[in-house]
Formats: structure tokens, sequence, C-alpha cells
């Protein structure tokens, strides 16, 4: 049986025990509980997570917090962080002043800091925020360069004779969410342990207390069903539910904008539960859990903890419905509905100022449990509420709206005359973008108008449009980077979004394989339509934060003759839209992913003859009003034209088309075949990949191709001859498909030397000759029973294996030539089989 902690002994000696026990138990530990509580009473903590200056969701928020208030209860209110920044108009518009307003006439009584409470800086967060709110801004977690916590750590709250601690602790992604100039200085430490440390330091300190809350902005990375522990976690997370200390009875959550509350398991306590609870974000939920003090001194959860939903029913104009009021009134309500209200009319002069027009909505993505397709396009699962808080947020998907906000950094740069000699290249991170352009008005400014304050609430942070100067090689690291790491280059945390992606202006386009190893995924990059080159330079144009190595982008934290535009990027975006009336989304994939399913494998001796198979996925957009991708087509211009269906792969929990190329035997030695890769329907979505030529290296060419196959032969066209062995039989594909022609991404070229420094001889434009290949060519023979090693390089990595396809003979044949910074841009590598 588990040993008491020592603050559950002097509980249970307080309620429990005679004053001889008490004094005893005082004796040997201090007393940290304060002794005010006794058996059967209650308390309720009430709890909301990344506000982000929703004063359109306070009327309902607060009808919460008083409903509870009303019952009669003891309780406490309390943030996890995140109360400003990111703001919504209303609030963003009067740097969220009007937020902190309403959270003071609220009766918050402690909160957490979040990242953005960092977004202009320590100084602002020290001498206006944490002076501004009428409770306590509490980081534990955040140290000076002596190793000194710069914020207050913990706080106790005084309710109906009850005294509730509450510590507070930020996440360690601040470094890499809040621009790096903002938090010079500043260590953000462990936040459990640092919560930890102060459990120890408060009981040390003979501090009383009744009950003891963590409120973490820091959260799991998944929803959760009610009373059921979110399954998609990450260390962070597992350690804060696992290991904070037992101490804590209740623990708030924040920053990942997720939806649970449960109770979990106390460690080291045995029958021992607690409630775990994050609220979404925007004031959509506040979180409740009522404890109650038991005869053994340890406060329980009464029933499980609940997510209340703070939306109000709307008028029913044509019906002259009122509109739904809160089942309380009183002086709070009223006040906080005065604060915000005043606010949200001051705003709307301004924010009501027409800047542009939509011919339909333009947004983020939205992935599957937010949306799907209706008649075979992209739509909300459920009916679009307030437009101002609602959106899809798939940062890891690339959207419309990203693509948009790319271009119109791109625009703005030479509409102004300052984009100097090189070629700009627009670059947005999806973190930025805080709202969707809705067609539907919202407001008497008529549908398809965007309004200043539309278009501030898709980019509030107010940073400024800088562009810098790159390499090629130093673009394609960024491109890399969207698989997140940090600034050493070590694993962020698994809870975090392991790709975040950015948008690129619409002058470039890329492939990837996301199952190479990291660093080596980027294939292949095209600007205006030409491979990248490694040792030119291009220029960058995004926003300030990025330039500062913001998000985890150290590459471009490197930018040479970085300039600031002067001009803010919301500005520059309000620009675009005057210069751009009636602007559609864009549904095109400036990006896809490419893999090597079978590399294929002819040999008329030994009687084998396969098809190879590309597995092409990320064609579809998944920002609303996309079509349903029906199929992904393969034009290799004379040499065919090959098709699959765009489906899920339940292994993958993706949708890909597995397209098989056929008639492809026969393309003569020293032939660049461009694949264009579309989609149907027709989004824009076109993107070409060069692969070379097969070489035939055993076992005679098809007869289709002549006598001797020698390099000398012409090509049939697709079709003509026996139509038979055409489609069918040596021309089915083998080696011709997957050999020298898959270049770089097929069979044992699906890693190891074979991203070979990023194109090699076969990247053309890249470095190298793409005539020199078998000066470059290394034969490295592939033993398809042993399934640890199937990537040419001796990595340990087995990309075709892991797709059950069996590699047969194949032979990768690997360009060895290394393109200084560029990791792997080449997929015209050549492939030869024995």
């Amino acid at each position: 049986m588990p040993v008491p902690s020592r603050r559950r002994l002097a509980r249970r000696a307080s309620v429990g025990l005679g004053a001889a026990a008490v004094a005893f138990a005082a004796a040997v530990v201090p007393m940290s509980g304060a002794v005010a509580a006794e058996p059967g009473d209650q308390v309720t903590l009430m709890g909301f997570n990344d506000f982000h200056g929703a004063i359109g969701g306070a009327r309902g928020l607060v009808c919460q917090v008083e409903t509870v208030r009303a019952e009669g209860t003891p309780s406490v209110l309390i943030s996890a962080g995140d109360n400003v920044g990111g703001s919504a108009f209303e609030s963003a518009v009067a740097n969220d002043e009007p937020t902190i307003d309403v959270l003071n006439a609220m009766g918050v009584d402690a909160t957490a800091i979040g990242n953005h409470e960092y977004d202009q800086g320590i100084d602002d967060l020290q001498e206006r925020i944490e002076p501004g709110t009428e409770f306590p801004d509490l980081a534990a977690n955040v140290y000076d360069a002596e190793g000194n916590r710069v914020h207050e750590a913990y706080t106790v709250v005084e309710k109906d004779g009850l005294n509730i601690a509450v510590i507070g602790a930020v996440t360690t992604k601040t470094v890499g969410k809040v621009s790096p100039a903002a938090i010079e200085g500043l260590t953000f430490g462990d936040p459990v342990d640092a919560v930890n440390d102060v459990v120890q330091e408060m009981e040390a300190e003979g501090i009383e207390y009744d009950v003891l809350v963590a409120s973490y902005h820091e959260g799991a990375s998944a929803n959760a069903e009610p009373g059921v522990a979110p399954a998609n976690t990450d260390p962070i997370f597992d350690k804060i539910a696992g290991e904070t200390s037992p101490e804590v009875d209740a623990i708030f959550n924040g920053d990942s904008h997720r939806t649970y509350h449960y109770n979990a398991p106390v460690p080291g306590q045995d029958g021992e539960e607690r409630p775990i609870i994050q609220t979404g974000a925007s004031a959509a939920y506040l979180g409740t859990a009522t404890l109650e003090l038991g005869e053994d001194g340890d406060w329980d959860i009464v029933g499980e903890p609940e997510l209340r939903d703070t939306a109000l029913a709307e008028a029913d104009e044509e019906a002259g419905t009122p509109r739904e009021e809160c089942g309380v009134s009183n002086d709070v309500i009223a006040n906080v509905e005065e604060i915000a209200q005043d606010a949200i009319d001051q705003a709307a002069v301004v924010g009501a100022e027409p800047v542009g027009s939509i011919a339909s909505d333009i947004t983020t993505s939205w992935d599957d449990s937010k949306a799907g397709y209706v008649d075979g396009i992209r739509t909300a699962s459920a009916p679009v509420g307030n437009q101002a808080t609602t959106k899809g947020d798939n940062r890891m998907r690339h959207s419309a709206a990203g693509d948009m906000l790319a271009d119109s950094m791109k625009w703005y740069l030479e509409d102004a005359g300052l984009d100097g000699e090189h070629e700009v290249i627009g670059f947005m991170n999806p973190g930025g973008i805080r709202a969707e352009l809705w067609d539907q008005a919202a407001g008497a400014e008529g549908d398809g108008v965007v309004t200043y304050a539309e278009a501030n609430s898709m980019v509030p942070f107010g940073n400024t449009l800088n562009s810098g100067e790159v390499t090629g090689a130093q673009f394609a690291q960024m491109l890399e980077e969207q698989w997140q790491r940090s600034a050493d280059g070590g694993e962020v945390d698994e809870g975090d979004e392991p790709f975040l992606a950015f948008s690129v202006s619409e002058n470039v386009e890329y492939v990837f394989d996301s199952t190479r190893e990291r660093d080596d995924r980027i294939i292949d990059i095209r600007v205006n339509g030409e491979s990248i080159d490694p040792d030119a330079t291009y220029t960058i144009v995004t926003a300030s934060f990025l330039f500062e190595g913001g998000d985890n982008m150290w590459a471009l934290s490197e930018a040479q003759d970085v300039r600031d535009s002067g001009v803010l990027d919301r500005d520059a975006f309000i620009q675009y839209l005057e210069a751009n009336p009636e602007l559609d989304p864009s549904f095109g994939q400036r990006q896809l992913e490419l893999q090597i399913l079978d590399g294929g494998e002819y040999d008329s001796e030994a009687g084998v003859d396969r098809d190879p198979v590309l597995r092409v996925g990320n064609v579809e957009s998944q920002s609303l009003g996309a079509p349903e991708i029906e199929t992904v087509v393969v034009d290799a211009g004379e040499h065919g034209t090959f098709e699959a269906p765009y489906a899920m792969v339940e292994d993958a929990g993706r949708l890909f088309a597995d397209v098989t190329l056929t008639d492809w035997l026969c393309v003569p030695e020293g032939t660049e075949v461009p694949l264009t890769i579309t989609a149907i329907p027709e989004t824009g979505t076109e993107i070409v990949i060069d692969i070379p030529a097969f070489t035939w290296t055993s076992g005679g060419a098809p007869e289709e191709c002549g006598a001797d196959g020698g390099d000398d032969t012409p090509t049939p066209p697709p079709g003509d001859g026996d139509d038979d062995d055409d489609q069918g039989g040596d021309d089915q594909g083998g080696d011709d498909q997957g050999g020298d022609d898959q270049g770089g991404q097929g069979g044992d070229d699906q890693g190891g030397d074979d991203q070979g420094g990023q194109g090699g001889d076969d990247q053309g434009g890249q470095g190298g000759d793409a005539g020199t290949d078998d000066e470059q060519t290394v034969v490295t023979p592939v033993d398809d029973t042993t399934p640890g090693d199937t990537t040419a390089g001796g990595s340990d990595r087995s990309d075709l294996a892991r797709t059950g396809v069996s590699l047969g003979g194949m032979v990768a044949a690997i360009s060895l030539l290394s393109l200084a910074g560029l990791g792997a841009l080449g997929l015209r590598h050549r492939l030869t089989r024995s």
C-alpha cells in the first residue's frame, strides 16, 4: 500500500484525529493544509483556457460562471493562459485592453501565463498586462539569466473560509511560438518539474491551503470524449498526468486548444483520482469540477468533471423570437456585457470598413473531425456559428488561406518595388492564420465583402513584413524544417504538431516523401517551373517573427540582408485584397507527397515482369469548398498516361492514389521524362517532376522494344504494336518503370544515400549534369529476405518494406553528387536491375 503524502497525513490529522495526534503530526511535518475545511465540505473549480480576446463570447462564458456561483458552493475561476494575443478584432484593435477589463469584471481568481502574453515582449507583460489584471499571472517555470523566477509561481485564493492554492506554468514551446527578441534572456523550464518544486517549497514554508490546483498552459494533442483520457497524447502531457505531484487535487490545461475532461489516477495513490480539464479555446466552454473533503482528509472528485457549453441561442428574427437569456442575472453579468459591448461597438466603426471582396469562403484546412464531403464538396460538419471564432485550423495541412496570404506577401513586396533583383518567395506560417474569410456576411456589409475587422482577425499579430535573402539550399532546408525540431536540431515533443504546413507563393512547387529520414524528405523544388539552384539567391518575404527563428524556422533565421518593409502583414494583406476584388480560393496544391511502393522489375530470363507503383498523396485541399478528388493522373507524355483512384489507405489513415506505371520499358536511354501529376476534378494542381530513362542490365528487353533493346531502339507509342504485350507483358512496367526511370524515389532509392545530396546529377538545375548518370552510379544489391535493410546506403529504414511489396531482385543505383546544404532534392536518381 502506498505511503500517504505528508500533506495528506496532515489533512487526516486535522479532520479525523484528536488534538494529540494533530500536535504530533505538526511536530514531525509542516502543516501545509489549512484546518478550516471539514469532511463533507465542497469546492467547485472553474476553468477556461486560450480566451484569445474573444470578448464576443464573454457573455456566454460569464453566464456559465455565474450559474455555477449561484449554486452556492464555494468556487474559484482559473484561466490556463493565452487570455490575450491572437485575438478577435474587437479586442485586438484596442490592444486587448477590453479583454483585461472583461476578465477582471468576471472575477477571474488566477491565471497561468500563456505564450501569447509574451507577444509584445516581457516588458509589455510585466509593465502593462500584469499590472492591469486584478488577479495574479503565474508562471513557475520562467527564469532569468541568473536562474531566478521572473513571475509569481503560485497564489492562495480564499473563498468562504477555504484556501485554494493555484500554481501556474507556461509551455516550453514559447521559445518557438514567440519572437525570440520578445523573450531574450528568459529560460522556459520543464513545467511539471517546476510545479513539483513549488509544491515542495510551499510545504517547506508552511503555506496553508485546503485545495491545490495546477494550471498548465500546456496540454494533450487530441480531443477526447467526456470522461475519457485523450488517446493521442505526448510525453509532456503524459508527464503532466502521471508525474504532477500527488498533492495537486486538480489540473487545468491549455495551449493545444483541445477539449477533454476526465478523472485521472493520482500517481502513488491507489484508488485516488483527480480531474484533468481543457476547454478548447475562445470561450467555447467552461470547465468545472467539484471536490469534496472525505473523512480520510482527501479531496475527492464528485462525479465527473464537465465542459459547460457557453453558446447562447440567437434570436430568430423572422419569427420574432427574443434571444434566449442567461438563466441568472446579476451585476457581474451586466458589467461584463457592458464592457464587451462597448468594445464591440467601438471596433465596429473601424472594422466595418470594406477592404476587399471574395467569391467564396477562403479557409484554413478542416480535418475530418470538423468537415467532410457533401455532394463532392468539402463542407463543415456543423453549422458555422460565430464566424470570428470558428475555424478549421489543421496546421499540418496546407490551405487555401495560407496560399492566399503567401501570395499577398509576394505581391506586396513586388508592387511596392521592394523586391530587388532576386526571385521573391512568399512564406506563410499556419499558426499565424487566426480566422477564416467567410463569404456570408457577418453584419450589414453584404455577402462576399471583406471588412477591415475580418482582415485583421485573419492576421492579428501585428508583425511587420520583412524580407531577406537565402540560398536555394537554405530554402530547401526551410521546407525540411516544416518537420519540427528544436534550436539545437533535436526532436520537439511528440505532442507538438510534428509538421507545420508553411504555405509558399504560387511561383513555387515541390515534392516530398514523409517516410524518409529527417532533412531528407524534400525531393524536388521548382521555382517558376525551373529546378531550384542551390547556390542562387532567393528573396523570402514573411512576418518578422519567422526571421527571428519563430516556429522553429532556424534556417530562415540565418537569412542575409533582412529588411523591414515598414508595413504590417495585415496592411499588406489588405492592400492585396483591394487590388484583387472577387478573390477566389485556390484549391490547387503547390506541394504533394510521392512515395515508391514498388520500383518494378523485369527479367526475361527469370520470367519476372512487375510494374512500378507510385503512391501520390496530399493532392486534395482540406479547405472548405474544395472538391473531393476522385482520380490522380500521371502524364508521361508520349510514354503514357497513368491514373488511379484517390482513396483512403487504412494503414496510413490518409488518402492516396497508388498509380501503376505501364508502357514504360522502351524509353530510350538518356531521355529525361517529365511526369506531370494532376487531379480529377481539376483544381489547378499540376506538379512536374523529371525522371531519367531506364537502362537494361540483364535479361534483355521486351521484343516490342527492338531486337537488342539497345540505346538506339525507337520507342513505340503507347498502344502501338501488340496490345497484349504492351499493356500486360514485358512492356507492363518491369525495370523500365522503376529502374533508372524511377530515379531517387523508388525501390532502394527510397532512402539512405538515394536521396543523395538533394538531387545528384539527375536533379538538373540543382547541381550536376543530368547527362552524367553513369559516372555517378553505384549498384548495390538488395537482399529482399532481410526486412531491416532494404535501402541503398545501409540505412536501417525500410520505406518499401512497410508497404508489404516484395522488392525482388531490384538494385538501386544511387547518384552520389552531394549538394552542400540541400540534403536531398533529387528524385531523378537511376535505378538498375540484375
